[in-house]
């Protein structure tokens, strides 16, 4: 009974801590949400949090989404998957009488209405298992976490795809395949979702962004998780943005309109000076980091953690303060934009964003967004057994260069000790201009930190080797979501004359 309630408990918290981060969506400027609902009466069984758009968004498919409605399934841990039996058990979502898929049937004339479509979307930290019908036969695609029905209508009386449609008709008691995709088209499956750490981080960055204070950490209590459920006893289930922000006026957790440019203090971190040469007039504070270097490498005389990695963390100790904000100048290695970004994470109470150089100059890279991010070039992972005795596991990320190759040649000549290396990487291959902006970089810092922590335990403990190229305000944002990944060594690639890796800083 005890751990019932615990998890009850607990799904409540994380239900709460998902609204709160849409709700900071709502609070952007120019924000295209018009409503979110708690427990919204509307669909009894997609009540968790309801979004209700100014415009219509496009989803993957190109169609037109007035309305989005969450189910936030909560889970205690990763024993379980997402299954089709599943889909089709009513206590798979704590029913007992209706299936996941029924209840979606019996919603099915509400999210379809031509004036007002709607998407019916699970939330969930489980994956679908890869020895399923649905991953086996690909039906669910994996950017949007729709059903595939191109794949699973596949015009064959008799094949593995007809099996599961005659499945799904029978338990949803229908005949006709036209129906059936009815009441499938509006579903997403969002899998591996993040877990209740990584979710609380995140909605800090959002939280600071908005205005609102952030979570503090040290504390049992999280005030927005009581405020919103003490809301809901008071009978308020839907919000605007002039009632959520009143809301938080009266909690006292708003501090501030949302962060602007001109409300930022300009720093930055500078380890070469090639276009780097006015930094100084340019920013508040700087840190100079090039007495270290001749060009891009280190001087025998100093080493990565003894001395770079502690004048970051000097500088950050001397020039940052708690609740205040910062634009981040990054002319420096990708290890040092990484180990800014792991010092100011979400517990920090700093809020930052990086300034970007690209093609087009200067931008800052700012996380916080409401566009889905089905509307980005998502990452594919490769999972490749090396030794399965071997000790750590090696990270590798291609972004502007393919690596690959390169970091296998120094993992043998060096004789690490890998058992495997997963792979992040992209199906149009690498280019300068793969990762758009920041609200792109952040959701594939996201997508790494869910991959990495759905591992196997054991492999979850062991260390990690990071290689890769790609630009600094990506591995700010990496580096501001990994604490949670364990010990990591850094390394920095010789483009120029040896074409080899070095490595440079150990976190934490």
């Amino acid at each position: 009974m005890a751990n019932a309630i615990s998890a009850r408990i607990s799904g409540d918290k994380y239900q709460a801590l998902f609204f709160w981060l849409k709700a900071c969506d709502m609070l952007l400027d120019n924000s295209n949400i018009s409503t979110i609902g708690f427990e919204d009466p509307e669909i009894k069984s997609f009540d968790d949090v309801v979004i209700k758009y100014r415009q219509p968004i496009k989803d993957f498919r190109g169609n037109s989404i007035y309305k989005e409605y969450y189910q936030v399934k909560y889970h205690v841990d990763y024993r379980g998957h997402i299954t089709v039996d599943k889909l089709l058990d009513p206590k798979f979502i704590n029913a007992t009488k209706n299936s996941f898929l029924q209840k979606v049937k019996e919603a099915s004339k509400i999210l379809n209405r031509e004036s007002e479509l709607g998407s019916a979307i699970m939330i969930t930290p489980w994956s679908i298992h890869p020895d399923d019908e649905m991953a086996k036969l690909k039906i669910i695609d994996a950017e949007g976490g729709y059903f595939r029905l191109e794949n699973l209508f596949d015009g064959k009386q008799i094949s593995n795809a007809s099996k599961l449609r005659e499945k799904f008709k029978l338990h949803l008691d229908i005949c006709e395949d036209k129906e059936l995709e009815e009441i499938l088209r509006p579903i997403r499956i969002c899998s591996n979702f993040y877990n209740t750490e990584i979710l609380t981080n995140l909605l800090n960055i959002s939280l600071i962004s908005v205005g609102l204070k952030p979570i503090d950490l040290t504390k049992r209590n999280n005030p927005y998780v009581s405020l919103i459920q003490r809301a809901f006893q008071e009978g308020q289930l839907e919000f605007d943005k002039e009632s959520i922000m009143q809301l938080c006026k009266e909690e006292h957790l708003w501090v501030g309109s949302s962060i602007k440019l001109t409300d930022e203090i300009q720093i930055g971190v500078r380890s070469f000076l090639r276009r780097a040469e006015n930094m100084e007039n340019e920013t508040a504070h700087m840190s100079c980091l090039t007495s270290f270097f001749n060009g891009r490498y280190l001087n025998d005389d100093y080493d990565w953690n003894n001395d770079i990695k502690k004048s970051i963390g000097d500088f950050v100790n001397q020039f940052l303060e708690v609740g205040r904000s910062y634009s981040i100048h990054l002319d420096t290695h990708s290890s040092v934009a990484f180990t800014l970004g792991h010092l100011l994470d979400p517990k920090s109470g700093i809020s930052a964003v990086p300034v970007q150089k690209g093609l087009k100059g200067k931008s800052i890279w700012r996380p916080d967004s409401s566009i889905p991010k089905e509307q980005y070039s998502l990452w594919k992972v490769d999972h490749e057994i090396i030794n399965e005795s071997g000790k750590d596991i090696v990270i590798v990320f291609e972004m502007t260069h393919p690596v690959l190759e390169d970091v296998k040649s120094y993992i043998e000549e060096n004789e690490l000790s890998v058992k495997s290396i997963v792979k992040f990487y992209f199906d149009s291959g690498t280019s300068h201009n793969i990762i758009q902006d920041g609200i792109h970089a952040m959701y594939l810092a996201n997508e790494i930190s869910v991959t990495l922590n759905s591992l196997d335990k054991k492999d979850r403990i062991r260390h990690y080797h990071i290689f890769g190229s790609g630009p600094n305000g990506f591995w700010f944002f990496l580096g501001q979501l990994s604490r949670g990944l364990g010990n990591l060594t850094l390394y920095e690639y010789d483009f120029e004359h040896t074409k080899d890796y070095t490595p440079t800083i150990h976190l934490p």
